[in-house]
C-alpha cells in the first residue's frame, strides 16, 4: 500500500475525535494549562507575521531543540510533560492504541513533495 498525503492538516489533528463523547469532562491544574495556552500563542505569535520568519535560519533560531529555552521545548514540555498527564487513562490508550492516527500522513512527509 503506497503511503497517501494530506495538506489538511485540521483534518489530520482531529482525526478520531467525533468517537470522544463531547460531555465527557477533565479537571485540570490550571498553570499547566497556561503554559499550553502561553505556548500556543508564542507560536502564534511567530508565525502569523512572515517578516518574523524571513529565512530557514530565522524558523530554526526560533524553534531551536529540546534542550535550548525556545520554542520546541516548550512544545515538547507542553505535550508530554503537561497535557499527556491531563488525558485520562482510556484516551491516553487510544492515542497508544494508533486510535487517532490519521490513514494519511502530513505533506511534510513525502520525501517527494
Amino acid at each position: 500500500m503506497s503511503k497517501q498525503f494530506s495538506d489538511d492538516l485540521e483534518q489530520l489533528a482531529t482525526y478520531g475525535l467525533a468517537a470522544i463523547d463531547a460531555n465527557e469532562q477533565v479537571t485540570v491544574n490550571l498553570k499547566d494549562l497556561l503554559y499550553v495556552f502561553a505556548t500556543l500563542q508564542e507560536f502564534q505569535r511567530f508565525f502569523h507575521q512572515p517578516q518574523h520568519y524571513q529565512t530557514l535560519a530565522d524558523i530554526e533560531r526560533f524553534l531551536g531543540s529540546v534542550n535550548d529555552p525556545r520554542a520546541y521545548k516548550l512544545l515538547h514540555t507542553a505535550i508530554h510533560a503537561k497535557m499527556r498527564p491531563m488525558l485520562p487513562a482510556h484516551i491516553s490508550d487510544k492515542y497508544d492504541d494508533g486510535d487517532f492516527d490519521a490513514p494519511q500522513l502530513p505533506f511534510y512527509y513525502d520525501a517527494d513533495r
